[in-house]
C-alpha cells in the first residue's frame, strides 16, 4: 500500500510540474493520442473476434492509426507511455487521421439509402 501512494505521489508530482512548466498542452496530446491507440486495438481485438467489420486498409487514416497501434505492447508500456515514445510526427499523424479512421466504421448516408 505506501508502495502505490509513493508511486501516486509521484505520477501526481510529475503532472504538477508538467503543469507548473506549461506542458498541459501536450500532456493532453499524448493522453488523446493514447485513447486512440487504447481504441483502435480494441477494434482490432473485436475484429479479429467477428464481431466487427473493418473498414479497407487501402484508406489513409486506417492505414495510419492501424500501424502506430499495432506496434504498442500492452503488457510492456500503458498507452500513454507508447504514446510519449513515439516520434512526434507520428503522434502528429495518429491524431490527424483518428477522425476520418473512426468515421471509416460509420455506415455512409449512401449505404443508409441503399
Amino acid at each position: 500500500m505506501t508502495t502505490d501512494r509513493h508511486s501516486q505521489t509521484a505520477v501526481l508530482a510529475r503532472i504538477l510540474a508538467e503543469l507548473a512548466e506549461g506542458r498541459l498542452p501536450e500532456r493532453i496530446r499524448l493522453e488523446q493520442a493514447a485513447r486512440v491507440i487504447v481504441t483502435a486495438r480494441r477494434v482490432a481485438d473485436l475484429a479479429a473476434q467477428g464481431a466487427l467489420a473493418l473498414p479497407s486498409a487501402a484508406l489513409p487514416a486506417v492505414r495510419a492509426v492501424t500501424e502506430i497501434a499495432r506496434n504498442w505492447d500492452p503488457s510492456a508500456l500503458t498507452a500513454f507511455e507508447y504514446a510519449e515514445s513515439l516520434p512526434v510526427a507520428a503522434v502528429d499523424r495518429l491524431l490527424r487521421a483518428a477522425p476520418d479512421w473512426a468515421a471509416a466504421f460509420s455506415p455512409s448516408p449512401d449505404r443508409l439509402a441503399a
